[in-house]
């Protein structure tokens, strides 16, 4: 993540269940990434 990425998938897959999506979004709060798309989304 740290070396620059563009996009993320949280949450479920599209073909097995993953974690929750808070787990992931909390994750990348720790990490302090900055998260634009889901803010300007929200």
């Amino acid at each position: 993540l740290l070396g620059g990425i563009n996009a993320v998938i949280v949450g479920n897959y599209l073909t097995t269940l993953g974690r929750a999506v808070d787990s992931d979004l909390d994750l990348l709060d720790e990490l302090n990434m900055p998260i634009k798309a889901l803010s300007d989304t929200l």
